[in-house]
């Protein structure tokens, strides 16, 4: 059985009862990166059991905004799309295995957003015709993304007005 989540309370317990103490109070700044480490700790704690979840989401994000970049039929002179169409195949083989591992997905998320965002850069850079339609779907990608990140990092505390008609979880029905 996996002891992460009991480890993790455990460094904060260790930090507040142990550590906190021994800070001399008029340094300010070391109590207040004790209360970041702190808080970061118990943020990662509560999102733990999401993380994997996270991940194939974020994968997932990016595979459909290559898709609908790669159904544009953008010219063949534009560099960066054989590498897009290539991270993309990769992608949609890992998210349809149910038994990837964390990390090789998030490093497949890397590679079709960087394939992504070359196509965005050749497109402008060779002045296509179609760099506003290509800017047009990045930004209609991106706002399912935003609003999930927004909620994933609520408990931070970052954001005065965090979305309340969606919860964190509904992202992964």
């Amino acid at each position: 059985m996996d002891q992460t989540e009991v480890g993790l309370k455990s460094v904060t317990k260790s930090l507040l009862d142990t550590v906190a103490p021994s800070i001399d109070p008029s340094d300010h700044l070391a109590k207040e990166q004790l209360r970041l480490a702190v808080g970061y700790i118990d943020f990662v704690r509560q999102r733990l059991h999401l993380i994997h979840a996270r991940e194939r989401l974020e994968l997932d994000h990016y595979v459909g905004l290559g898709g609908a970049l790669l159904a544009m039929d953008l010219p063949a002179k534009l560099d960066a799309m054989p590498e897009l169409r290539t991270s993309v195949t990769m992608a949609t083989a890992l998210l349809a295995n149910p038994a990837t591992l964390t990390g090789d997905i998030r490093a497949a998320a890397v590679e079709v957003a960087r394939a992504v965002a070359c196509v965005v850069e050749n497109a402008h850079a060779q002045g296509l015709e179609q760099a506003g339609r290509i800017d047009a779907a990045v930004l209609a990608a991106s706002e399912t993304k935003l609003e999930f990140e927004r909620l994933w990092y609520q408990p931070i505390g970052f954001d005065p007005s965090p979305p309340k008609d969606r919860r964190l979880e509904d992202y992964f029905t």
